[in-house]
């Protein structure tokens, strides 16, 4: 019985992530400095690939896919972080402003 394209899809993942896990990790670490968030993005790639790939197919090279994939998903956490930063530190200073409404 031939595979479905989501059964082959899954099969070139598990694939690519058996052969390259740890080398894209550590090209992510090199370009984030920092391990935990090069695994969170692999691991946010790999879940962009299952949901992609079934309906686009595997890619010609899958390894940069990930990388690339993985690299957009830390840069979109770090902006994430920063704006949450800033809205905590907004807010803060709006709490610490004294309540001068008469009661």
């Amino acid at each position: 019985m031939p595979e479905t394209s989501n059964e082959a899809s899954h099969s070139a993942i598990e694939a690519v992530a058996r052969r390259s896990y740890g080398r894209l990790v550590a090209l992510l670490a090199a370009y984030l400095c920092d391990v935990a968030a090069a695994e969170d993005a692999l691991s946010d790639a790999f879940a962009a690939a299952l949901t992609d790939w079934p309906i686009r197919g595997c890619p010609a090279n899958p390894d940069a896919w990930l990388l690339a994939v993985g690299r957009s998903k830390a840069i979109d956490s770090r902006r994430r972080g920063r704006v949450s930063d800033r809205l905590d530190t907004d807010l803060d200073q709006i709490a610490s402003v004294p309540d001068t409404s008469p009661l």
